[in-house]
């Protein structure tokens, strides 16, 4: 064996025992440092108490939330397992239902004098309504239910139970309701432009349009599952999608349609800057709409630090590889924000698709329940912000009327190829 053979061999050596050593010591590593993920499985596993197991059945899941309350209307533990069942029960059983088996249980309670059982179930109740209460007016059989229950509870319980029962103030919402969903009007409408984007700095445009967001977040309520506010928020986003475009497409030279499009991208930039990520993809999305983008003689006149601008948001809203550039950006944020709603309900969606809502037995599999519910709150949670700009109302009121405009995808379209033809083609010799 010459020098270079054994050089060669000592070298092997020392790289397969440092090889050795590192796979035993991330095997070390792995077994005392868990990931995150597993971090939050087990968090969430123990916000379940006594419910830990892996399946439950309703009745199991109902007589927990009787028991959150002592007699005096004091919650005994801790009200994840509460909150997590008002907020997702509907998801596999309706309202209705679980309001029902309450009633049931009632009944059965005052057939064998059981007062503090139904009492706590008056309060339980009397919860469900002080802080759900929209979902009592999102579903009539649900009212008519409850409407049953106290009346229950006048003719067979006692004072203390009666006195729960104020229906006329539990049935009615305290404080303004959510603001009307964005609607399309009808297609005698007159189709106009808005004049007030050309009065309003960027400023106060991104404000604006970021206080209209939050406004439409803000009202989303309950488990998200037939929620006219969601719908309220996808209509919001659209119309300002759309009114971007018909901005555009409203200037009839290539110059002034660049100015346009040069001012929603400072616009876009400032929603950045703003945090308020929902509306920064309506907005990007419109000037990255197929009936914009190909306005080549517009986009001439950009200057390259635009274009360059539109580009890096463009990248930043990307939806490769499952939004991983948003993704890191959304984690690394803090303070006011307001997050692409699609991603995180697709994300809410494909939780809700990977596990059954039942095991074989039939018992409700409660850990994909307080999945989707802790990552609900997550978002719940940011409706507790507070904008960090102002808004006037008559111009917000006007926004809103300029963000109403209804125009079909073929109109757009085909003012988009009335402004910029499409190129004709060669003529053979």
């Amino acid at each position: 064996m010459n020098r270079k053979d054994i050089k060669r061999k000592s070298h092997q050596e020392c790289s397969g025992k440092a090889g050795g050593r590192g796979r035993s010591r991330q095997a070390r590593r792995h077994k005392t440092c868990p990931t995150p993920r597993e971090i939050s499985k087990v968090m969430a596993s123990m916000n379940l108490g006594v419910l830990s197991e892996s399946s439950c059945s309703e009745d199991e899941l109902l007589e927990e939330c009787i028991r959150c309350f002592d007699s005096a209307g004091s919650l005994r533990r801790g009200d994840h397992i509460l909150k997590m069942v008002l907020t997702m029960h509907s998801w596999v059983l309706p309202s209705s239902e679980l309001a029902a088996r309450l009633l049931t249980s009632y009944q059965k309670a005052a057939k064998d004098a059981q007062e503090l059982r139904q009492l706590q179930i008056c309060y339980l109740v009397r919860y469900w309504l002080t802080h759900h209460h929209e979902a009592v007016h999102q579903e009539p059989q649900l009212e008519a239910v409850i409407s049953r229950f106290w009346t229950t509870v006048a003719q067979e319980g006692n004072m203390a139970q009666r006195s729960l029962g104020d229906a006329s103030s539990l049935l009615s919402p305290g404080g303004p309701g959510p603001p009307p969903p964005m609607s399309s009007p009808g297609l005698g409408k007159k189709r106009k432009v808005s004049l007030l984007f050309d009065h309003l700095e960027t400023e106060e445009l991104a404000q604006h349009l970021t206080y209209l967001e939050f406004r439409s977040f803000q009202a989303i309520t309950g488990s998200v599952r037939g929620c006219p506010a969601l719908e309220g928020s996808v209509g919001l986003s659209n119309s300002v999608s759309r009114w971007v475009q018909v901005m555009v497409l409203s200037r009839p030279g290539p110059a002034q349609r660049a100015q346009v499009l040069d001012k929603f991208i400072r616009v876009a930039q400032r929603l950045h800057q703003l945090q308020n990520f929902n509306t920064l993809m309506a907005v990007t999305g419109g000037l990255c709409h197929s009936a914009i983008s190909r306005l080549k003689d517009s986009h001439v006149h950009l200057s390259p630090d635009s274009t360059k601008a539109l580009l890096e948001l463009t990248e930043l809203l990307s939806s490769h590889n499952n939004y991983a550039h948003y993704r890191r950006t959304w984690a690394g944020c803090t303070g006011f924000r307001l997050p692409v709603l699609g991603v995180h309900l697709k994300d809410l969606v494909s939780l809700y698709e990977a596990h059954p809502d039942r095991l074989p037995d039939g018992r409700l599999h409660l850990p994909k329940l307080n999945s989707l519910y802790l990552r609900l709150q997550e978002l719940m949670a940011l409706q507790g912000q507070h904008p960090p700009c102002s808004a006037n109302e008559d111009l917000l009121h006007l926004l809103t009327l300029s963000l109403d405009l209804f125009y079909t995808e073929d109109e757009i379209y085909e003012l988009s190829y009335a402004r910029e033809p499409r190129c004709p083609k060669s003529l053979p010799p």
